[in-house]
């Protein structure tokens, strides 16, 4: 395009002067043009890390959002939203991989436990979240699951009940993907062992049932 200056005729514009003059001119459009052209780079330059921080604080705030969900844990509801119904699901400790949202309620099965569940106290918060980082699509939370009753039996083990989730979002803020790594007691991690043994890694718990 800065060649279509070097042959423009001043007159073109209305203006009639000596061809020194011409010259000169010719050579202010071309910086003036030069300068428009790297101010609209710079300019770009400049947005692209705003762009990327507003998506990465979006997907922030839903994370911290729904670690909130899941803190709380009353709102199964709330919580099942910001999944996928095609999300997939895996569980590192257990060996487990599940490919769809409704296979995932059949293993945290909120809804399934009636008032076997209970916090120590009303108010207490069922996670404790250590720390939380994000990226424009993924968000990775470390913590621990606070001590609770199931089934009436205190569960307040002493080997941590620590925990890292992973959560991978798509364009619409939807979890696509779930990885939790959990610390489980030496009898869960037992029939983990026992299973993969007998049936292979791949193998579906005898206690989850997916059948529908």
């Amino acid at each position: 395009m800065l060649n279509l200056f070097q042959h423009l005729p001043l007159y073109s514009l209305g203006i009639h002067s000596h061809p020194l003059f011409d010259f000169y001119m010719r050579q202010l459009l071309k910086t003036n043009f030069q300068l428009l052209v790297l101010s609209a780079i710079i300019f770009q330059a400049c947005n692209e890390p705003q762009k990327l921080n507003t998506r990465t604080q979006l997907v922030e705030a839903k994370a911290t959002d729904f670690f909130k969900t899941f803190a709380d844990r009353k709102d199964w509801e709330k919580l099942c939203s910001f999944y996928r119904e095609d999300m997939q699901f895996q569980d590192i400790t257990l060996q487990l991989q599940l490919d769809s949202l409704w296979k995932f309620k059949r293993f945290y099965n909120w809804d399934g436990e009636g008032g076997n569940f209970k916090k120590l106290t009303t108010d207490q918060e069922h996670l404790t979240i250590y720390s939380l980082v994000a990226n424009d699509s993924m968000a990775v939370a470390r913590g621990r699951v606070n001590p609770f009753y199931y089934y009436d039996q205190l569960i307040d083990a002493a080997w941590g009940m620590e925990f890292t989730i992973w959560l991978y979002f798509d364009e619409h803020l939807k979890i696509s993907k779930q990885i939790d790594w959990m610390e489980y007691d030496p009898v869960a991690l037992q029939n983990v062992l026992d299973r993969v043994e007998k049936n292979g890694h791949e193998a579906i718990p005898d206690w989850l049932d997916l059948s529908r």
